[in-house]
């Protein structure tokens, strides 16, 4: 057997923006032309223009750049969790994999299937699903070379088809890690394809998003949100507020009858010395009348910023993954850890309202995926276990 294989490599490539990733890539692609650069979901076409316009449309190069099934936001947010383990993010942004050669997307995909509850071997089959979906044979070719070549005795170690063991014998592990590639491949997106034409692998993200246990769609984040963080429920505390200002209006109106046995005294001033003696009845001091006053929160103040919350709220609760149990459980929460009608009346008061929104979210969100179990990314051995019987 040989002591080298030359077989075809991938990186991740996950910068904050695409102008950085565009600029790895590139050097990248300078220095070999074997390499298939994973990258982010939403960076891919800027990246593939970049690339196009630098290489005067060299569209062989722009091959080499493949679509992953996340975005950079939504990687990021889980290496912050430091709950997988070998994923890690550089003081630039950078985020890398402690072993490079595993997709990034295939990674976060088994983790999510992980965390979701499927047991590990189920998870295991989505993350190598969800690579195939991103790299094609490539994912495959790289696990299957390293196993072949780590094996004195290939044949007697594993179960290998005779075409398959016949092209080792012939070929190498080059040309028998490829053949075992595509044959893979086929058998596992057999199922994803819907074409009339021939076969075509379907987007990373479609795979991922029906193949990963619980992930939730955009429509049922927004069903979540909307039930749960309603303007009827939020005015179920709001009400309380309200009621305290009618009772001092009730106040007013009471001591302004008192005001009107007041002899020789101007219609003007006996209105304002009743509205004083009603505010006095309707409160125990008047810094109190003052704070309740100012604290007013009108129905539709209240609703714009609800509106405003809701919808950072969908938005960020995609980028954190989190699962519909999770994104409850964060509703609970920020009713009882932080009281949203009070919440939403200093949010109305912000100079930025969005941001003040995004900070409360991400903080909440953050806490709640730090409590995902810790994970050991799949070995090389236990993706191959997986992999190798589609090959027969």
């Amino acid at each position: 057997m040989e002591s080298k294989y030359n077989t075809s490599k991938s990186v991740n490539v996950y910068c904050p923006i695409a102008e950085h990733t565009v600029e790895v890539c590139l050097q990248y692609i300078t220095n070999s032309e074997r390499l298939l650069l994973e990258v982010p979901f939403e960076q891919y076409e800027a990246i593939v223009e970049a690339i196009r316009q630098r290489e005067n449309g060299a569209k062989n190069l722009t091959q080499m750049i493949r679509k992953g099934a996340f975005t950079y936001a939504q990687i990021k947010h889980m290496t912050v969790a430091r709950n997988i383990h070998g994923l890690m993010m550089d003081e630039e942004g950078r985020i890398n994999f402690i072993n490079d050669a595993i997709s990034i997307s295939a990674v976060i995909a088994y983790a999510q299937s992980k965390w979701n509850g499927a047991s590990r071997k189920v998870a295991i089959g989505n993350g190598i699903r969800t690579g195939l979906a991103v790299l094609g044979e490539t994912f495959a070719e790289e696990v299957i070379a390293s196993q072949l070549y780590n094996h004195h005795d290939v044949t007697a170690d594993f179960n290998l088809n005779p075409d398959i063991a016949g092209a080792l014998k012939t070929g190498g592990v080059k040309m028998a890690s490829k053949k075992m590639a595509a044959t893979i491949t086929k058998k596992a997106m057999i199922g994803s394809i819907a074409t009339k034409k021939g076969m075509m692998l379907l987007n990373a993200n479609t795979v991922t998003g029906a193949l990963v246990t619980g992930r939730m769609s955009a429509e049922d984040i927004a069903r979540t949100v909307k039930g749960k963080m309603s303007s009827q429920q939020l005015f179920k505390n709001v009400a309380k507020t309200a009621a305290i200002v009618a009772g001092g209006i009730t106040g007013t109106i009471i001591g302004s009858a008192v005001g009107l046995t007041i002899p020789n005294v101007s219609t003007a001033i006996v209105s304002l010395i009743g509205g004083i003696i009603g505010l006095i009845i309707g409160s125990s001091s008047a810094s109190k009348i003052t704070k309740r006053v100012l604290d007013f929160f009108i129905r539709d103040d209240a609703l714009q910023m609800l509106d405003i919350f809701n919808e950072r709220l969908m938005i960020l609760a995609e980028e954190y993954l989190l699962n519909k149990e999770e994104l409850e459980q964060a509703l609970l929460d920020f009713e009882a850890l932080h009281n949203m009608s009070k919440t939403l009346k200093e949010m109305y008061l912000a100079n930025n309202q969005q941001q003040f929104a995004d900070n409360l979210i991400h903080r909440e969100l953050t806490r709640i995926i730090k409590l995902r179990m810790y994970l050991h990314v799949p070995t090389n051995e236990e993706i191959y276990e997986i992999l190798e019987p589609l090959a027969s």
